[in-house]
């Protein structure tokens, strides 16, 4: 039997491909957060966010907590001595990952850890993403003091994205809120402090005006471009939605969006998830319903 030569070339056309989707490598992020078993945030939250849109999530939990520390007489297990044992192990299999994204770090020790983690697997291609958890509306979370905050500026100094809410912004630039006029000019004043740190790419999430919107100020250095995108405000607290945009910003980036086109997409993400969770009616506490818009993100990252 003669093959028609344009079955041919389709076969072959086909057969390629075939071997081309085979050897296009999965991404891979390692996530040094904790590990909350009740109340989504942290790890709970980044796994399946990324996962869904196929990035190999590894966790290195820093302390498994029974719940976040909204929940009253919550328990916790420091895994400060494991990080070390697990880095360790990790580099003797020679294992190498396309990110690395750390988010709470309960002491200098554990940022220590993460240093030493970064100068054994952060490679010139290898992307560090920080969520530098210090605080949030003006309050200093506890145990946080000068010399952890220099700690986490070091970190930041060595990321390639920080995400830094607009109080972590604060203490990473060493401004007080409390003596600037919220408005645009301090908002840019943030942008460039944090921009000396040395991170190529920023985002300060919580920008709040008054005005009923709430968003975040942009900065990209490689594009030379400072931006500000903003959505209608839903008031009331909601633990865990920095996690869900840094986890959804991840996810984005890594599947090769643009930086700014990645901020609006984690933006929309969030959002629609706050909304999820008004519609559930839940407890605010456990946070966001995000698993029923996961199918969304993992369209708009495609």
């Amino acid at each position: 039997m003669i093959i028609p030569k344009y079955y041919v070339i389709i076969l072959e056309r086909n057969f390629s491909e075939l071997i081309l989707l085979k050897m296009k490598k999965q991404k891979r992020a390692v996530l040094i957060n904790d590990m909350s078993c009740l109340g989504r945030c942290s790890i709970t939250v980044a796994m399946p966010i990324i996962s869904a849109c196929g990035i190999e999530s590894v966790p290195l939990p820093t302390g498994i907590f029974s719940a976040h520390s909204e929940f009253d007489g919550f328990v916790k297990e420091d895994l400060t001595d494991d990080i070390e044992k697990i880095s360790n192990h990790w580099k003797s299999l020679g294992e190498r990952f396309d990110c690395i994204y750390s988010g709470y770090l309960a002491s200098r020790q554990q940022a220590e850890s993460v240093k030493n983690f970064l100068l054994d697997f952060k490679k010139s291609d290898t992307l560090y993403i920080a969520d530098p958890v210090m605080g949030d509306n003006g309050v200093f979370y506890k145990g946080i003091d000068d010399s952890f905050i220099s700690e986490m500026r070091f970190l930041c100094s060595l990321a390639d994205i920080i995400v830094p809410n607009v109080t972590e912004a604060c203490m990473l630039a060493g401004i007080d809120i409390k003596d600037k006029k919220y408005d645009m000019d301090f908002v840019k004043e943030l942008l460039i402090s944090l921009r000396n740190l040395g991170s190529a790419r920023i985002v300060v999430t919580g920008v709040d005006f008054g005005d009923g919107q709430i968003g975040c100020a942009v900065y990209d250095s490689l594009m030379g471009k400072a931006n500000m995108f903003f959505t209608p405000k839903t008031e009331g607290r909601f633990p865990g939605t920095g996690d869900v945009f840094a986890s959804a910003l991840t996810a984005a980036v890594m599947n090769g969006k643009a930086f700014a086109d990645a901020v609006q997409i984690a933006m929309g993400f969030t959002c629609k998830c706050v909304e999820a969770t008004l519609e559930a009616g839940t407890d605010r506490k456990y946070g966001l319903c995000f698993e029923s818009e996961i199918k969304n993100l993992i369209k708009s990252v495609e």
